[in-house]
This record gives C-alpha cells, sequence and structure tokens, in this order.
C-alpha cells in the first residue's frame, strides 16, 4: 500500500509529539503514532535522519524515521 500523508498540526500538538518520539527513542522502545487515520508502529532499530531541503527562497526541515516492514 503506498501513501503519502502529510498532517499539519499545532504547534502545541507538535511539541507534544516532538517529545513522545523522544521519550520512545531514549527508552529504546517502538513507538505508535496515527498519521491520516493510520496507525503505525515505529521499531525502535528505525534509521533516523535530517533532511533540508531550500528552494526559491523557501525552505523545508524533514525528520525522517525509515524502516522496513518486519523488522
Amino acid at each position: 500500500m503506498a501513501r503519502d500523508v502529510t498532517k499539519v498540526r499545532g504547534k502545541d500538538e507538535f511539541v507534544a509529539l516532538l517529545r513522545r518520539v523522544a521519550d520512545a527513542l531514549e527508552s529504546g522502545e517502538a513507538l505508535r503514532i496515527q498519521v491520516g487515520g493510520v496507525r503505525v508502529n515505529v521499531p525502535q532499530d528505525a534509521e533516523l535522519s535530517v533532511e533540508h531541503e531550500s528552494e526559491g527562497g523557501a525552505h523545508e526541515i524533514e525528520l525522517q524515521m525509515r524502516w522496513r516492514e518486519g523488522s
């Protein structure tokens, strides 16, 4: 199933999500998150990266967690 969903969040909700992610990473636990109505389980060994894109004066930073199904 291919998906590409972006969920815009308010500042308080975004901060709470970052805290949950940080807590899960720090404790070595898997993370459960819901995006666009679908619940996703992120394993503790997911690859972590930061991406910066810039074009025409607009900037974007993405904090990414990547893994393969079944890991």
